[in-house]
């Protein structure tokens, strides 16, 4: 422990201590944190600072920093401003769009290739990537780590770019029946195990809370999470926080949206985790993004036995004898609140014989699956962001995966290949060579000469040769460069503005040509 922020067993298993679940399922708390820091480099190259990390926040920010700071030290020539932060880059740079899209997709970025001389769009994690690897630190990252990393970048970029676009409304009210209700959910249940079950009596009458959620302009919620208006911590002070959001097919970015509209209008002082670690019950975030890991906080909640009980994420410890909710194993709790019973006798309304650990959640049959490297059981009645990948034979996250539109199959993230001409992700090299083919025919420019496609207008023009069949001159493309590499090579010539192939030379070595059946002589 000499080298680690951690201050004895007990506090280890606060931070990495397993959790148990139905059907067997264990899962460790901050697993990426911990993953991390058991990499014996960091104590051979005496990363000190790094080793002293206590959570994803303060790991995601260190490492960004150690980036930036040896791209900045390899005077690297560009400079890309993505969502305020500048990456130097050795061939990249943004314009004044720094980055955006100017067809809105939110999902990529724009950037200037200075090799090439033009303007490109990328997927932003395939973009994010790159930079990081410029980085011999960036580069030396543990795989699962730099693919964290990269997935956190991407949906920050996502999230600010998505910003931007028309904003969908939000809302603070006490409609909790509508937020639990699918007919109100933007594409099904959200993943949630408390959907259409009349549980909401909870948050009505047990806690202080407020329904939030983002509607689109179809009134339909994208995304909802419950705000408990009155959390204490330790020291008396009282807090305004966001539980875990929800949103179709996991959404993180319309998560982050929710999140964001809420501390803008002054809703909340603290929220949960968008994304990894978000079922842990400490991991939550004040509105500037700093972690309240070490936070003990607690809520008031009036349960009789007989009560509705709603699943809860985090203040799940509940000391019935004093009607208080703890977000952490308090020695005086008595009842587990992170359970799906209908009431504290433990009247369960559905057949739990499975526990989905991705949505956190039991059910009744669960499918193996795999979300950044790691292997989930997700139930089988909630698998829209989940597909099958033919090549592994297994079921991955969409995060981890790409659609090609060439031979319409998932595949790996790490095993696709990126086109910098269709601006599209394919799972071989082959898919992408057709899928570029098919692109240049419909969009560039044909050079018969040269045999090949030009993306500009202005890097083909005309020359005329003779068809002996027709017995006349006929029009064929050509690339200017190699028109005038001919004109200096003396294969080509012109006459009267047209250029046109050298036939053959006469006796005396002048050349000649045919043109409108009449012979030149060229001196």
């Amino acid at each position: 422990m000499l080298y680690y922020n951690i201050k004895n067993y007990e506090d280890f298993n606060e931070l990495f201590g397993i959790t148990k679940h139905g059907n067997g399922v264990k899962s460790r708390k901050n697993a990426i944190l911990l993953s991390f820091l058991k990499n014996p480099k960091l104590l051979k190259n005496n990363e000190y600072e790094l080793l002293s990390t206590r959570s994803l926040v303060e790991l995601k920010a260190n490492l960004v920093k150690r980036i930036r700071e040896e791209l900045y030290e390899m005077n690297l020539p560009y400079h890309m401003i993505l969502n305020g932060t500048d990456y130097r880059s050795p061939k990249y740079s943004t314009d004044n769009n720094n980055g955006l899209c100017e067809d809105g997709d939110y999902k990529s970025i724009r950037y200037f290739s200075h090799g090439k001389g033009q303007i490109f769009k990328k997927k932003a994690g395939k973009l994010y990537l790159e930079i990081i690897r410029e980085s011999e630190f960036g580069k030396n990252l543990e795989t699962n780590i730099r693919t964290w990393l990269v997935e956190e970048l991407a949906r920050d970029w996502q999230t600010y770019a998505y910003g931007l676009l028309p904003e969908n409304s939000l809302h603070v009210d006490d409609d909790f029946d509508k937020i639990y209700s699918s007919g109100h959910l933007f594409g099904g249940d959200f993943g949630s195990c408390m959907v259409d079950r009349g549980r909401t009596d909870f948050y009505k009458y047990s806690v202080k809370a407020k329904a939030a959620y983002l509607t689109n302009a179809d009134d339909k919620i994208i995304a909802r999470c419950i705000i408990f208006t009155d959390v204490y911590d330790e020291t008396g002070k009282k807090w305004q926080i966001a539980e875990r959001q929800y949103s179709h097919n996991c959404d993180l970015i319309a998560q982050q949206a929710l999140i964001d509209g809420l501390i803008v209008n002054g809703y909340i002082s603290a929220y949960k985790k968008v994304g990894a670690s978000c079922g842990d019950s400490r991991m939550f975030l004040d509105i500037n993004g700093n972690s309240l890991i070490d936070k003990k906080f607690h809520i008031d909640c009036d349960l009789e036995m007989e009560d509705i009980l709603s699943y809860q994420d985090s203040f799940k410890w509940y000391d019935y004898n004093n009607n208080v909710a703890y977000n952490f194993d308090h020695p005086d709790a008595t009842y587990d609140l992170g359970v799906t019973d209908l009431n504290l006798y433990g009247d369960d309304d559905c057949d739990d014989d499975a526990y989905d650990d991705f949505h956190e959640y039991s059910c009744s049959e669960v499918q193996e699956c795999y979300y950044h490297g790691r292997t989930y059981f997700v139930d089988v009645n909630n698998m829209d962001n989940f597909h099958w990948v033919s090549s592994v034979d297994q079921y991955h996250h969409d995060d981890d995966i790409i659609w090609c539109n060439e031979c319409n199959e998932y595949q790996l993230n790490d095993k696709s290949v990126y086109s910098d001409i269709t601006g599209e992700d394919y799972c071989c090299e082959a898919c992408r060579d057709a899928a570029e083919k098919k692109f240049k025919e419909q969009n560039w420019y044909y050079s018969d000469f040269d045999k090949d496609y030009y993306e500009f207008e202005d890097e083909i023009t005309r020359f005329y040769t003779w068809d002996e069949t027709k017995q006349f001159y006929v029009a064929k493309t050509i690339s200017t460069s190699s028109l005038e590499a001919k004109i200096d090579d003396g294969a080509f010539i012109e006459f009267d503005g047209d250029y046109y192939p050298i036939i053959e030379t006469d006796n005396a070595g002048v050349p000649f040509y045919f043109r409108r059946e009449v012979l030149y002589a060229v001196a």
